[in-house]
């Protein structure tokens, strides 16, 4: 039996454990390893960890194993957090289980090893995806959690303005075009592509995916999803020449295409007014065009003149709306930030507890602040996304088939009214959505 701790309860216990579901099809072979996992130790700790860790709202828990303990720490809202480690046979246990439950092997700490299950913590269900690599120091594992109900439905709820959403709306419902729907990598592409494309007409447009047999889209309605590779049969090629027959309005690539592929969709964009819809992981929206450019070189001069539009998001924390701190912004701030002075009467930050030696009444005797009970007193709670859209104009796509200087480009993309994706993090901030302080972390990771 794995140790525990007489005198202190250890947080996997705090919490009631979730549900496991292995990927296995066969309901005895499920059940014979239901039964088996359970009967050893970190069962139950890997469930109540789980369940702590969704509970606090993490994305993602790493746990890093040493001689003596197993270090753990949860992404909240895209920062890291450090919690109590667990003792190495504690630790052992559950990572013997979590990896039995995952498919992987157990029994192998060295090598490179992912795998992957569905919990359920009472009506919710994650897709639960573990990677985990021997190190010198022992082994390292990163678990990712991800809700399988979406929890954004519109892109107003990831944070975009409405001025942008018409745009980038007349864009995405257009034809004859590209799209390019782009984040930073790890910082909510997938799901900003969801959300985008479900804000597409598909009523009365007919939308055809294009996607690995081994790794398919969630479902949207009214979306149809072409699988190759695999047990298909079928490559790519043969599947978008065989869609094109059938004349789409929309061709749609999750993943870089192959170069004869696209090739093939870009011919229809020109002589059929078709559209293109293409996501991918960049810096920002300039960078992304011409990561794309570079990638079909062949392709260049159909890409350069039929790019529609390139959105981008950058995701940052959102202040707690329970406790942040309003302050009245000096005019020299406000004349960095190039906010017109009277436009803005109040900024916010996140509150800070003072240390605990001050926290005292009048009186000085101890009066300890209660943590804030909507976001346990971090400041923030949840993240909002900041959106550049890049929509070339004539003078832009001119230069594109000349030149791949970013700096040159993003200067004539600016004379035609692009505003940078530090434009609109400033109208967040002015908003009282998010902090300075905030700002400077989110852009200062390179």
């Amino acid at each position: 039996m794995a140790k525990q701790s007489n005198e202190e309860v250890q947080l996997w216990q705090t919490v009631a454990p979730v549900e496991f579901v292995p990927r296995i099809k066969d309901n005895n072979e499920l059940q014979a390893l239901l039964i088996s996992t359970r009967q050893g130790a970190g069962y139950a700790i890997a469930g109540g960890q789980i369940a702590h860790a969704i509970t606090s709202r993490a994305t993602h828990i790493l746990m890093d194993f040493s001689k003596s303990a197993c270090a753990i720490r949860y992404q909240i809202d895209g920062a890291w957090e450090q919690l109590p480690p667990l003792d190495r046979e504690s630790g052992d246990a559950m990572l013997y289980a979590l990896k039995q439950l995952c498919l992987m092997n157990p029994a192998d700490r060295r090598g490179s090893q992912k795998g992957g299950m569905r919990v359920k913590l009472v009506k919710d269900k994650y897709q639960f995806n573990v990677q985990s690599q021997g190190v010198p120091t022992g082994e390292r594992v990163i678990c990712r959690l991800e809700a399988e109900e979406m929890p954004f439905k519109k892109l107003g709820d990831l944070g975009m303005r409405d001025k942008m959403i018409e745009q980038f709306k007349e864009k995405l419902n257009g034809s004859g075009n590209i799209v390019l729907i782009t984040a930073k990598k790890s910082e909510g592409v997938s799901t900003f592509w969801n959300v985008a494309i479900s804000a597409a007409d598909r009523l009365v447009r007919d939308f055809q995916s294009f996607e690995p047999a081994e790794s398919p889209e969630p479902e949207i309605i009214n979306i149809s999803p072409n699988l190759f590779g695999g047990d298909t049969g079928k490559t790519e090629l043969e599947m978008v020449n065989r869609m094109v027959l059938r004349e789409p309005d929309v061709l749609m690539f999750p993943n870089p295409p192959q170069p004869e592929s696209l090739k093939v969709a870009l011919e229809q964009v020109v002589a059929a007014d078709r559209q293109v819809i293409h996501r991918m992981a960049a810096e920002s929206a300039m960078p992304a065009l011409l990561t794309f450019l570079g990638r079909y070189p062949e392709c260049r001069s159909l890409i350069a003149n039929n790019i529609g539009c390139v959105i981008h998001q950058r995701l940052v924390r959102r202040l707690c709306d329970n406790c942040k701190v309003g302050f009245e912004p000096p005019p020299k701030l406000l004349a960095q930030l190039g906010i017109p002075a009277g436009r803005v009467p109040l900024l916010y930050k996140p509150f800070i507890p003072p240390p605990i030696e001050q926290q005292v009444d009048e009186n000085g005797r101890p009066a300890p602040i209660t943590p804030c009970p909507v976001c346990n007193s971090r400041g923030y709670h949840g993240r909002i996304g900041l959106y550049e859209m890049l929509t070339p104009g004539p003078q832009l796509k001119a230069a594109l088939a000349k030149t791949q200087d970013a700096g040159q480009l993003t200067a004539i993309a600016k004379s035609e009214g692009f505003r940078p994706v530090q434009s609109e993090a400033v109208l967040t901030v002015a908003r009282g959505l998010t902090s300075l302080d905030e700002l400077k972390r989110a852009f200062a990771k390179r």
